[in-house]
């Protein structure tokens, strides 16, 4: 019995976060993984989302504004992954089924990768 409320919590907390990261989110492509998820509008400041999944990024080209945007990644798969900056000036491991936030700073358009899986790319596009 114990087991089976324990099963039930953690159910409800996977639900609540990805709900939680649905929300984050704004895409309206359909669900296309190539789809552009706009970051707030102004001079750096912005937010955006990124998800892990099926060893790919979802969308693999995300719209940041010039300067400071903080981006929140969630990984969905089962395996661990990261969110590195092809310069390397940023690179964050993201736990199966957890999400962790970092912050670039990019003026201009740059690439991003998995360290640990390296034909997993992406681009911030800068707009």
């Amino acid at each position: 019995m114990v087991r089976r409320k324990t099963s039930h919590v953690v159910l409800a907390g996977v639900f609540a976060l990805a709900l939680t990261a649905a929300g984050c989110s704004s895409s309206d492509d359909g669900g296309s993984s190539s789809a552009t998820a706009p970051a707030s509008s102004g001079a750096g400041g912005g937010t955006a989302a990124l998800t892990v999944k099926d060893f790919a990024f979802d969308p693999v080209s995300l719209s940041v504004t010039a300067g400071e945007t903080t981006i929140t990644v969630t990984n969905e798969g089962a395996v661990e992954h990261s969110f590195t900056l092809d310069d390397e000036s940023v690179s964050q491991d993201i736990a199966p089924g957890a999400s962790e936030t970092v912050t670039v700073n990019v003026s201009a358009d740059a690439g991003f990768h998995c360290k640990y899986h390296t034909s997993m790319t992406g681009t911030l596009t800068v707009g």
